[in-house]
């Protein structure tokens, strides 16, 4: 009766704190906004970064929706909170600006991010025709495009030269040291190297938003590296579709 007893405890406690997780995107905007209101960001500097921007909320395929996008355009911003778009597609920048004309606050970087040993020049990047007209898994690594279309070769592939950075240097020369309350990663087929490169302990970041789906068997590797870096897991991410994973700063 003991043993009974003592697990429905634990199941109670476990339950609480499911609830406190955040869902998805919904989750993530009440983290936001308990953030800048409690935090005392509301009129201070702060930004809000997203690599992969892809079209925005202006794919058809997706229904117009993007996680990132919905829940930024719907936090009450002030001038002060910047918002960083980093998209290294060419043929999604004319739809993303789109998507973020009545922002003043929002910035588009043509550019590429990817590993340090790498970074500072341009790179190949690598895309098929046939995952048109937005390109969602076009890649700095041509496996991953394949991955997707397998019966493609990389001679099938089609190139296009970008230039690129390291985030780490990314985010030194845009956001100047000021706080960034989330940083939502999707840079198809390489994130885990991203994440395990950098380290994040010496960021003044709140939230870390990435997909989960391609981490592969890093993705035991990318978790231990976030907490060693001062976060939690703390849930689903920004993407509406439940594929990222969200980590929270634990601040004592």
């Amino acid at each position: 009766m003991g043993m009974l007893k003592e697990l429905k405890s634990r199941l109670r406690a476990a339950y609480r704190t499911f609830r406190g997780f955040s869902h998805g995107p919904g989750g993530v905007y009440s983290l936001l906004s308990e953030i800048l209101a409690s935090k005392g960001l509301v009129d201070s500097p702060s930004y809000f970064v997203q690599v992969g921007a892809g079209p925005g909320d202006l794919d058809s395929g997706s229904g117009f929706r993007d996680g990132f996008t919905g829940v930024i355009k719907n936090l009450p911003l002030e001038s002060l909170h910047k918002v960083l778009l980093v998209e290294p597609n060419p043929f999604n920048i004319p739809s993303l600006r789109e998507c973020w004309k009545g922002y003043p606050s929002a910035s588009i970087f043509e550019l590429g991010i990817v590993q340090r040993e790498v970074s500072g020049r341009s790179l190949p990047f690598y895309y098929t025709e046939l995952d048109g007209p937005h390109f969602n898994v076009a890649s700095f690594n041509s496996h991953h495009v394949l991955k997707h279309y397998k019966s493609l070769k990389l001679s099938d592939l089609r190139v296009l030269e970008i230039p690129t950075t390291d985030l780490r240097t990314f985010l030194d020369r845009n956001t100047h040291g000021a706080p960034i309350l989330l940083l939502a990663l999707d840079i198809e087929g390489i994130d885990a190297e991203i994440i395990l490169e950098t380290d994040f302990s010496s960021i003044d970041i709140r939230l870390i938003s990435f997909e989960r789906i391609h981490l592969g068997r890093k993705a035991g590797l990318v978790h231990k590296h976030l907490r060693k870096c001062g976060f939690q897991y703390h849930g689903l991410g920004v993407d509406h579709n439940g594929l990222d994973h969200l980590y929270l700063r634990v601040i004592d």
